[in-house]
């Protein structure tokens, strides 16, 4: 596995200077010591950056504290705004940006331009430092721009909520992304809230980076929940995927285990993604159709129950609705 620790920069000073110069405010300065406190115990190899200075600086600490040198990769520099200095709009210009990813001023970038040049890379890394753990010093766009890649329902208001510094974490196995976190460098140990979440969903294979597997089971003409042991809510079947396994191999685990199929068809049909203030999570939805229940694995759960529709008593109550919805429209061509 190959870790790496995306570095939004702290905050610039973008009164001295121009993009590349800018230094980072008294404030950027004080805050650079929340990440070389956040990446102290990490176990990092390598540290990169972006060439404009407030990203170097950002991690400068960090490198010196930990004696490693700071290798600078041209292409990880923030997206080119546009020939001018300076626009006075600057959020509406944003706005465009993220609604149409080609979208450029003169002299400038586009946001898929600025993806395309940081996810080559990413990818560059990724092959020389593999088994690595790695702390990169970017920037907002240039950082959104590569979440986008993995997660395409990632956007403008996802981009605005991100503060200085932040730090991105991505896992990378043989296959790929396997998982993307937020680390809210004010609030590292804040736990999940799940009561501030956003789900949205995507057509299938739209999405890269899958952690999870959702599966909703039919049987008997009902859907088909199960219960864990030390909860009193019903959930669908699912869970994380392994290194080791495909999505489908996934699935199919799961839907064993957490409910004792062994005779069914099973297919994914959509993509979802949940943000929370913590982290992210890409899954792939499946629809199961059930033709024999064996005895009940000894596992996580502890027993199955059939329903009509959604328990009122569930798991995850800001999340299911919404997948549910989804899978009840394509249940029925399917």
């Amino acid at each position: 596995m190959t870790t790496v620790y995306f570095v939004r920069h702290a905050e610039p000073n973008r009164t001295v200077g121009e993009d590349a110069t800018y230094p980072l405010t008294e404030k950027g300065l004080a805050d650079c010591a929340l990440v070389t406190e956040f990446l102290r115990d990490k176990g990092v190899d390598v540290v990169l950056s972006s060439p404009f200075k407030r990203a170097v600086d950002t991690v400068k600490n960090f490198a010196e504290t930990a004696g490693l040198p700071i290798d600078i990769i041209d292409d990880f520099r923030e997206r080119k705004v546009s020939s001018k200095k300076w626009i006075d709009d600057f959020i509406s210009f944003a706005h465009k940006q993220w609604d149409d990813i080609s979208y450029k001023l003169e002299g400038g970038e586009s946001i898929a331009e600025t993806q395309e040049r940081n996810i080559r890379a990413l990818e560059s890394v990724l092959t020389l430092y593999r088994g690595k753990t790695i702390a990169i010093g970017t920037h907002g766009t240039a950082l959104s721009s590569m979440i986008r890649y993995y997660d395409v329902t990632y956007g403008v208001s996802d981009w605005l909520a991100m503060p200085m510094p932040y730090v991105i974490k991505m896992e990378f196995s043989e296959t790929g992304c396997v998982g993307m976190e937020k680390i809210d460098l004010f609030n590292p140990n804040q736990p999940p809230n799940y009561e501030n979440c956003l789900v949205r969903t995507a057509s299938l294979g739209e999405l890269k980076a899958y952690k999870y597997t959702v599966i909703f089971a039919q049987y008997h003409g009902k859907w088909l929940y199960c219960r864990h042991k030390n909860r009193d809510v019903y959930e669908t079947a699912g869970g994380h995927i392994e290194t080791s396994e495909t999505i489908q191999e996934a699935a199919k685990r799961e839907l064993f285990e957490e409910t004792g199929a062994i005779k069914f068809d099973i297919e994914p049909v959509f993509d979802y993604a949940v943000h929370l203030p913590t982290r992210y999570a890409n899954g792939q939805v499946f629809l199961a159709k059930i033709h024999e229940l064996g005895k009940m694995p000894n596992f996580e759960m502890t027993e199955t129950r059939l329903f009509d529709t959604i328990p009122d008593k569930m798991r995850f109550p800001q999340i299911l609705p919404i997948l549910f919805e989804k899978i009840q429209l394509l249940a029925r061509f399917a």
